[in-house]
């Protein structure tokens, strides 16, 4: 039989019918059956054995699934039993390679899952194991599962399935024994096709053809296939509606009005299965879909074949509401995230175009009509005069090597004229041998320097005679098939200032329709280089964070023009082109430098306009030409790498020596807190020890300007959506990290134990930051509160209680130090934690200071304590002696109550970027503490900028300042007019 015997008609119309390229097993095998569940046995191993049911309570059944309800009465920590799918040696013939998958929940209990494959003598064959808590409560809502996934490989041996459960943890509540939830068990072989269950017209055996015909999803008409004379009739579509879709957390809910198997469409792409029941429900979207765009959303039946809902709908990069990034962060804010961002891009774009008198305000206004018409549509029209600015030492040059293809050359010098930059730029086109409006550049754009070659050179030859010209101290690679960002050259730029002996840095490349092309690149044992993340969502974490890369695209790669010319350029033996970018990266390291991707540093990729994307013709050719000439070079270099294509997530970070997570309540912002400002500093010490960073805020907001700043210090920041909370994140990637850095005894103790289980063999190491109870202690002392004192001894137990599972406490304070070895004895470990200063290399005169300031943090109560007795106690007694003096009070989160002391001889200034103000207009700093813990930063930075300062003994605790040499420390009020 062919196509020819086959005929599917839509109403009155045909459709054309053709061979369907190799998929998979069409078929959804599920090796696990129905009847096989149902036979399912529980073995006690260690306590009693549960009550299994099936499907038994409704409100906590998946929609058209199995869900095996196990309640377990009596349950304890330790208690363990196994549950066996079917009768012992079901699983014969198996396939080699598996996939193992289920929904997992719990109520009031965390639990350790384990999937055994056994050979017939009940020997273990493989296994993988998981976790469960309440915080995947489960139900009919998908969402609220979590989902188990396992591959088994080479498992042709294996005869039956286990489920084996632990029991680590039991919430005990008289009457409400624990349950734990079990959903749709699958056994699948791994290379059954993706995408949603075929409609089988025949049933599948040896021989069988694959066809394909396009099918409208609307199908108002009912479409049927003929198969020589005989007709086949295509399912029913389903009566289901569905309504109200929304976008939450991770998962796109929506109304449905019966139970059934659907499937999710996004994009005209099958995402996923939908089981979804009467209600609302929910399924989840991967990751790579989280791109902040807008997309098409469809929901068809189990067989893809009917569109029964469909809409569009935006799908966040960020859940962080924008109100909340304006209000918590600072400028710069990231405006694309606003709701109105394209109608204000539209409206920048027309406004610029009003200002006629203005010629480099009407460029600006061309320049953003080119890019957004872009360069597929230019006509000769569109070919305005271009004036670039002059600078006598631009502090980069841009080399553009172009052949022909004006309209994209154009395109991205526009590009350049619109994304904004700090750092100054000259911009040299090397115009290699083209026949187009090309040769006549120069006569078109003003103070860009084109160089002509008569006969094509390539991009080697290119590239190497346009540095050659270069002014800047930094000289940029650009292909012309980009379209640069504002900032791009900024942040190519910060990796250098920022860290040591860097040598070359690399943007992120983006495709036009927004999916990533590469975040740095690896290169494997084989020699082959990799485009990390090509194809994924840009803004996923794991791209978002500067790091140490193999090697830069050269499609916009920035080094030092001293460096260029230390290795020589580009290498003359891959020429006419191609890995000369992997070639030069590998110079770069041998000279002793590094080679550095900077996310930040956005840069869309038209890959493929100037020389294609076929590698056996044309100019792309010369990529396989070149691959074994890289090698031969390299082989020494490349040779202790990993084995291609294993473990990609750990091995794009390269140059550390190990992996530490830190934990704490929130982002650090620390031009607003002392305890930012430590978090950050300490991060950074455990990168100069050569750690990779990941940070996890309690809450994962994404807070703009200071979530950026820890990526371009390298650390990797979670946020939502692309994790919801600190159990999902330890749940999926606690085991790969060295050491767990949590601050906060808050924060810790909600997350030391599933850390202990997660990563047993981590170390965690607590920052104590202050002793919370030795500040309550003083705080009930100073203001005779027997309530605050009974918090006190109850913070201290939950203090202690987190330090004694901790391997090390760190505080910074020696007096708290030995309250800690007091109270714990040799069951805790303290050591001494650094605190970070940097002097000022200059002081502010006295000339021209006056007053006195204060700066603290007003959501921390000690500080709203400290302002208000020194302007109710101190400053009267000041302006008697010095009736002009002013207390300028600085801050953040200041309340109504501090701003409420503002008078003639009180200024409450509020949050301050620059704390030069702070410190460098005034003649005193004062810090009039009488309660709190832990080391005072604002003490210690104003004494790196040289201000004299009045300290109680509570600021001044732990600093070992001495009073009449460093500084003032009195303890009662002495006003002294020396």
């Amino acid at each position: 039989m062919s196509e020819a015997d086959l005929k599917l008609v839509e109403g009155d119309e045909a459709r054309p019918i053709g061979p369907m390229s190799a998929r998979g097993s069409r078929a959804r095998v599920n090796l696990l059956s129905k009847h096989l569940v149902n036979q399912t046995q529980v073995a006690p191993r260690v306590g009693r054995v549960p009550y299994l049911t099936i499907n038994s309570l409704p409100d906590w059944t998946v929609p058209s699934g199995t869900t095996m309800t196990l309640r377990i009465d009596g349950a304890k920590a330790g208690n363990e039993f196994e549950m066996m799918l079917g009768r012992k040696g079901h699983l014969q013939k198996l396939p080699s390679n598996l996939v193992f998958s289920a929904l997992l929940a719990a109520h009031r209990l965390s639990a350790k899952i384990t999937i055994e494959l056994r050979d017939a003598s009940g020997a273990v064959v493989q296994s993988s194991e998981d976790y469960v808590s309440p915080d995947h409560p489960g139900g009919r809502d998908t969402a609220r599962h979590k989902q188990m996934l396992v591959d088994f490989q080479a498992a042709t041996n294996a005869t039956s399935l286990a489920i084996i459960v632990k029991v680590e943890h039991v919430e005990e509540i008289p009457d409400l024994p624990p349950y734990l939830f079990i959903s749709n068990p699958q056994l699948n072989p791994a290379n059954q096709s993706k995408g949603p269950k075929p409609f089988i017209l025949d049933g599948e055996h040896e021989g069988t053809l694959d066809f394909t015909a396009p099918l409208n999803p609307y199908s108002p008409p009912d479409p049927v296939v003929m198969v020589k004379d005989q007709t086949i009739l295509l399912p029913d579509r389903p009566r289901a509606e569905f309504s109200e879709l929304s976008f939450s957390g991770r998962s796109l809910y929506v109304k449905g009005t019966e139970d059934n198997t659907y499937t999710l469409y996004i994009d005209g792409n099958y995402v996923a299965d939908a089981h979804l029941g009467v209600g609302i429900g929910s399924v989840a979207v991967p990751d790579h879909l989280l791109d902040g765009a807008i997309h098409h959303v469809a929901i068809r039946d189990e067989h893809g074949l009917f569109i029964l809902f469909e809409n569009y709908e935006t799908l966040p990069a960020v859940l962080t509401s924008y109100d909340v990034i304006c209000r918590e962060t600072r400028p710069p804010l990231p405006y694309h995230l606003a709701r109105q961002a394209p109608h204000r891009y539209a409206a920048l774009g027309h406004a610029v175009a009003q200002i006629a008198d203005r010629s480099e305000a009407e460029q600006l206004a061309h320049a953003h009509e080119i890019v957004v018409k872009g360069f597929d549509m230019l006509t000769a029209g569109d070919y305005r005069p271009l004036v670039f600015k002059q600078h006598e030492k631009p502090d980069v040059s841009i080399v553009i090597p172009v052949h022909n293809k004006f309209n994209i050359t154009y395109y991205c010098l526009c590009a350049l004229l619109l994304a904004s930059n700090e750092a100054s730029f000259e911009v040299i086109v090397v115009d290699d041998g083209s026949s187009d409006e090309t040769a006549e550049l120069d006569e078109l754009v003003e103070n860009v320097t084109v160089i002509h070659n008569e006969t094509a050179q390539r991009f080697i030859r290119a590239c190497n005679a346009g540095a050659a010209r270069a002014r800047g101290e930094y000289v940029v690679l650009l292909n012309n098939d980009t379209e640069p960002t504002t900032g791009w050259l900024d942040e190519l730029i910060h990796p250098f200032e920022r860290f040591e002996k860097v040598g070359l840095t690399g943007s992120k490349l983006i495709y036009p329709d927004g999916r990533l092309q590469e975040a740095g690149g690896i290169v494997w044992r084989t020699g082959n280089p990799w485009n990390y993340g090509r194809n994924a969502n840009p803004w996923e974490p794991r791209f978002c964070y500067t790091r140490q890369a193999d090697y830069l695209s050269g499609a916009a790669m920035m080094t030092r023009k001293a460096i260029w010319d230390e290795l020589g350029g580009l290498s003359s033996y891959l020429e006419p082109m191609y890995f000369e970018d992997t070639d030069f990266a590998f110079k770069i390291r041998d000279a002793g430098y590094k080679t550095v991707f900077a996310p930040l540093s956005l840069v869309y990729h038209y890959e493929g306009k100037t020389s294609g994307t076929e590698i056996t013709s044309g100019m792309k050719r010369y990529q396989e030409v070149n691959r074994p000439k890289f090698k031969q070079r390299w082989a020494s270099a490349y040779r202790s790498a990993s084995e291609e294509g294993k473990n990609v997530d750990m091995e794009k970070d390269r140059g550390i020596v190990g992996r530490i997570a830190f934990i704490d309540y929130g982002t650090p912002r620390p031009d607003r807190d002392a305890g930012s400002y430590a978090a950050v500093e300490e991060m950074k010490l455990a990168q100069a020890l050569g750690f990779k960073v990941t940070f996890v805020p309690d809450n994962v907001a994404y807070l703009g300007h200071y979530s950026e700043e820890l990526m371009r210090q390298g650390i990797e920041t979670i946020y939502a959506p692309f994790c919801l909370s600190v159990p999902e994140f330890l749940e999926k990637r606690a085991a790969e990290f060295d050491a767990f850095y949590i601050t906060r005894y808050q924060v810790a103790s909600k997350y030391i134990d599933m850390i202990r289980r997660l990563a047993p063999r981590a170390k965690i190491l607590f920052m104590n930051a202050d002793l919370h109870f030795l500040r309550e202690l003083r705080s009930s002392l100073e203001f005779k509160d027997e309530a605050r004192m009974n918090y006190a001894t109850k913070v201290r137990d939950e203090e202690f209680d987190v330090m004694r599972k901790a391997d090390v406490t760190l505080s910074y304070n020696e007096v708290e130090h030995s309250v800690i070895i007091s109270h714990a004895l040799n069951s805790v470990k303290v050591v001494k934690a650094p605190w970070v200063v940097r002097p000022s290399e200059t002081v502010a005169p006295l000339a021209g200071r006056e007053g006195i300031s204060f700066l603290g943090s007003y959501g921390h109560p000690p500080n709203v304590e400290a302002v208000e007795w020194f302007a109710d106690a101190i400053l009267p007694l000041i302006l008697q002696k010095r009736p002009d003096d002013v207390f300028h009070i600085y801050g953040s989160a200041m309340g109504a109550n501090i701003k409420a002391l503002a008078g003639d001889n009180v200024e409450a200034h509020g949050f301050v970027e620059d704390l030069a103000d702070v410190y460098d207009r005034h003649r005193v700093f004062v810090a009039p503490l009488r309660s709190g813990a832990g080391i005072k930063g604002k003490v210690l930075g104003a004494l790196a900028r040289g201000i004299p300062c009045v300290l109680t003994p509570v600021a001044a605790e732990g600093t070992g300042l001495r009073s009449g040499f460093d500084c003032l420390i009195a303890e009662d009020p002495v006003v002294r007019e020396d």
